[in-house]
């Protein structure tokens, strides 16, 4: 089985292309003339559970075209940004994690929109039977057919498969492909960019749905039995575990952290929730009737589940479903950072205290928008920090160097990028004068390297990425520090940072590192 050839559809040569949608994006992004950008007026919320909520918005898009705006997620009456790039008619609207959303029309034409910079960009169609399933800073759609369109801010890659497509997702190093097919054991492809075949083939009994964990790192699909999970390497498509779940499969989710994939299952109904390190189950909440959807809330404290026309909500610790007064949207309900629910119905959209089951309506906020909380605040303060230099500790290994193959893609956009991707090679045989740029989880700090490493090896083998810092502080004192990452945004890093946290009882902090192998806040 080989890849159909795909051409882009802007039928521009691939060297051309970045440099005129790049002109494009600035003509679609103009303001009308005369027209001022409203200036933020509010830094942002600093409510927690569990994290930190600084530089989180509340964005909303309207659904029949028009200007974008955000409100604070600790007053959510208050409006702090508006957009003056006219967004069009959208039937769904995405948010990754770095800020970016994803629009998608009623004819299948996906749109990027950066609130940042405002800028409206063109990347691709779909069809209509297009799933969306998005890994953090990267979202792919997938069809039926075949048709793939990795979206990030590194670009955007359309991919053509000659099979038709069960399920698929971006992973690490590229895109997990499962082909449909009968029998019990399915063809599993991973799709890299720009490559004209397959990196990676592999079988095995799956089947959908399936989400991604780990950052990226594993895929946990159905069983081809639909009553058991099974999860899946991406480089190389090995089988890494599974486990039995007693009941039908019936909808899937990772939790904010990653560490557990919630699992809804019928007869009887319930929600399980599955540790992905040691596979063990436990039984959060029975249900009335079997859920048709599930989605965890935006810090990993509850569990919404959409069961017949109603909404519960369930404790991420397990206990009584909880029902909560809201349609069941792509966008909603959405769990906020101090525990409320935002909540729609036809009359418009509100908040609600789960607890109490009190609801305040947000006057103005009505239900022809889209609601997605982002990272992004555009008055959030930028600090950097020269006092710190360093570079890779890595011991004298010989590097292990992997042939690459792929899967006929076409480069739509280009775009740099400030945090390249996480790899999934060992610290040691990295090539580099210090870490790679991007967000880390700081696990220690140590004037001897021999504790440090121990402990990023101990991570290592619980599937952690990690990396040994090296660096002298104002003294000219050699200090070791163990890193966690990289990630590319901050809010995977926390997200790492809680984990670490709950399952190994480390209090790490973030830093972000750039190009020059500094850190970009706090010293250490």
């Amino acid at each position: 089985m080989k890849p159909s050839p795909r051409v882009a559809r802007s039928g521009l040569p691939r060297r051309l292309a970045p440099a005129i949608l790049a002109i494009l994006a600035a003509c679609e992004a103009a303001p009308e003339p005369g027209a001022v950008r409203p200036e933020p007026t509010l830094h942002g919320a600093s409510l927690v559970v569990g994290t930190s909520a600084d530089q989180w918005s509340l964005i909303s898009v309207p659904r029949d075209g028009g200007l974008a705006e955000t409100r604070d997620l600790s007053d959510l009456r208050r409006v702090v940004w508006t957009g003056v790039t006219e967004l069009p008619a959208s039937e769904e609207v995405h948010a990754l994690s770095d800020g970016w959303l994803v629009l998608r029309t009623a004819e299948g034409i996906v749109h990027t929109y950066d609130p940042a910079s405002d800028a409206l960009v063109r990347v691709g169609e779909v069809s209509p039977e297009a799933v969306w399933l998005d890994g953090g800073s990267v979202g792919l759609y997938y069809s039926p057919d075949g048709s793939l369109l990795e979206v990030s801010r590194e670009g955007v890659w359309s991919y053509g498969v000659a099979e038709a497509v069960l399920w698929a997702a971006p992973v690490e190093d590229g895109v997990l492909v499962v082909l449909a097919g009968s029998g019990e054991r399915r063809t599993v492809w991973l799709l890299r960019r720009e490559e004209d075949s397959p990196a990676e083939t592999g079988s095995a009994p799956v089947n959908a749905p399936g989400v991604v964990t780990a950052w990226g790192r594993r895929a946990v699909l159905t069983s081809s039995d639909g009553r058991g999970l099974i999860v899946l390497t991406a480089a190389p498509i090995e089988q890494a575990g599974e486990v039995s779940m007693g009941g039908r499969v019936l909808g899937l989710a990772a939790s904010p952290s990653t560490h557990e994939i919630y699992v809804a299952l019928d007869d009887p109904p319930r929600l399980e929730a599955v540790n992905r390190f040691a596979l063990s189950t436990r039984v959060l909440a029975d249900l009335p009737r079997p859920a048709t959807d599930i989605r965890p809330s935006l810090f990993g404290d509850a569990i919404f589940v959409a069961y017949g026309n109603e909404v519960g909500r369930v404790p991420a610790g397990g206990g009584a479903i909880v029902p909560v007064a809201s349609v069941w949207r792509a966008d909603l309900p959405v769990g906020l950072p101090d525990g409320t629910v935002l909540t729609g119905s036809e009359e418009g959209i509100g908040v609600t205290d789960p607890v109490s089951g009190t609801a305040s309506p947000i006057e103005g906020a009505g239900p022809g928008r889209w609601w997605l909380p982002i990272r992004w605040n555009p008055t959030s303060p930028i600090i950097a920090t020269d006092r710190v230099s360093g570079e890779l500790v890595r011991p004298d290994t010989e590097e292990v160097v992997r042939p690459g193959a792929g899967v006929d893609s076409t480069v739509l956009v280009e775009r740099p990028t400030a945090a390249p991707g996480r790899r999934d090679e060992p610290a040691a045989e990295r090539d580099a004068p210090g870490p790679p740029p991007g967000f880390y989880a700081i696990v220690g700090s140590a004037r001897q390297s021999e504790g440090i490493r121990s402990l990023t090896a101990s991570l290592e083998d619980a599937g952690f990425l990690t990396q040994v810092h090296r660096f002298r502080d104002e003294a000219g004192r050699t200090w070791y520090r163990g890193l966690v990452g990289p990630f590319r945004s901050r809010s995977e890093a926390e997200a790492a940072s809680r984990q670490l946290l709950r399952e190994r009882r480390l209090e790490a902090w973030v830093t972000e590192i750039g190009a020059s192998g500094r850190p970009e806040e706090e010293p250490i």
